[in-house]
């Protein structure tokens, strides 16, 4: 394996081709569904590769993929301004390359002034919306079905941070023309995720949101070791002729708690080297990444309160079944019902979980080693 082949295989960011690692039941689940043209809400933890799988299974049945980022929204034109460029990419995407099927597509479109352009990306359809926000995004999102539909063409809309419309002036009505079209919708599939299950939970779980049902809930676990280790064991082969050793692999899934993203910052970091690494290079190498990175990991601790923080890192160092015992009680130093207003919030911020068997634990394994390192 050479250097520049490491971050193909151990990605920051999308994992695609040989580098999207099992996740079999996902894809299936998935693939069927989007098939089957049924919209979805994809749950998971932040960094858990909910963008890879929408990127790997839009691959795999071979429709066209826009993938759309609300982040950074801030008010309804910005909305507007997100759907506009993005839809009009993945129009470009759809449309064939004849004279009479741009006319159509022209006259789909006709009240937004329309503009084809093109690029070194490929074809555009450039917008000029009207002033409403939330019925040009209604518009927009109809008028690309309508446009799939004609050319007979099937296709993702994959919408990730949905939850930032929550915090909008006029969330109710942006999210009220949104369900409007995607119920509507027969060519276009629509799935939406985040960086807050509990936002997401609100928004397509109370029945007095207008995207109450809409969509079919895919749950994404964290992988297990056995989706791991064949993996690993031939990289370690590719890189340094030799398998990884037993203990060696199972310190990465020990520390980084077998959490996607942080499985591969630290194998980043151990590949790079010239030399197989032993458990106390593993362990070297994943103080260093939490001392490097120490600003980001920090950062959701910051804005917490103090009585959270205490709860936060008294469970850094001892997760435990029991929150309101008195032997964790003293170890934060609080009532109860404080301690309990502070785990709602933390649970809602996604920074504690209930795992499997019934303990309170961190989401995020880099920020519990940073904490319980304190």
């Amino acid at each position: 394996m050479r250097l520049e082949e490491i971050t193909r295989y151990f990605p920051a960011g999308i994992a695609q081709g040989d580098a999207f690692i099992n996740r079999v039941q996902e894809r299936t689940v998935l693939k069927k569904n989007i098939i089957a043209n049924r919209h979805m809400l994809l749950m998971a933890p932040r960094r858990y590769g909910k963008t890879s799988l929408v990127t790997q299974v839009a691959a795999e049945v071979d429709f066209s993929c826009a993938m759309i980022d609300f982040l950074a929204v801030h008010d309804d034109e910005s909305v507007k301004a997100v759907l506009s460029d993005k839809i009009g990419r993945l129009v470009g995407e759809l449309l064939p390359s004849v004279q009479q099927a741009k006319e159509k597509l022209l006259s789909i479109f006709h009240g937004m002034r329309p503009e084809l352009t093109l690029s070194a990306f490929g074809q555009k359809l450039v917008l000029h919306a009207p002033s409403n926000p939330s019925t040009t995004i209604m518009d927009l999102l109809l008028k690309l079905d309508e446009t799939a539909v004609y050319f007979e063409k099937r296709a993702i809309v994959f919408i990730d941070e949905m939850q930032q419309i929550s915090f909008l002036e006029n969330a109710h009505s942006i999210e009220a023309s949104i369900r409007h079209a995607v119920e509507r919708s027969k060519n276009i599939t629509y799935c939406f995720s985040g960086s807050s299950r509990h936002l997401l939970k609100q928004m397509f779980g109370d029945h007095a949101r207008p995207l109450y049902r809409l969509c079919h809930t895919l749950e994404i676990e964290r992988m297990t070791l056995a989706h791991y280790e064949p993996y690993l064991a031939d990289l370690s082969k590719r890189r340094w002729g030799q398998p990884l050793e037993s203990d060696v692999f199972s310190k990465i899934m020990l520390l980084t708690e077998v959490h996607p993203f942080y499985v591969n910052a630290l194998c980043q970091c151990l590949w790079i080297e010239d030399m197989a690494p032993n458990v106390l290079d593993v362990e070297r190498a994943w103080r260093q990444y939490i001392k490097d990175n120490r600003h980001v990991i920090v950062d959701d601790v910051m804005k917490l309160s103090l009585n959270q923080k205490r709860v936060l890192i008294a469970l850094a160092k001892y997760p435990v079944r029991e929150l309101y015992g008195a032997d964790f009680l003293v170890k934060v130093k609080m009532t109860p019902s404080s301690t309990r207003k502070a785990v709602e919030v933390l649970m809602a911020k996604d920074l504690v979980y209930l795992d499997q068997q019934q303990y309170y634990q961190l989401v995020d394994p880099a920020i519990a080693y940073y904490l319980a390192d304190e």
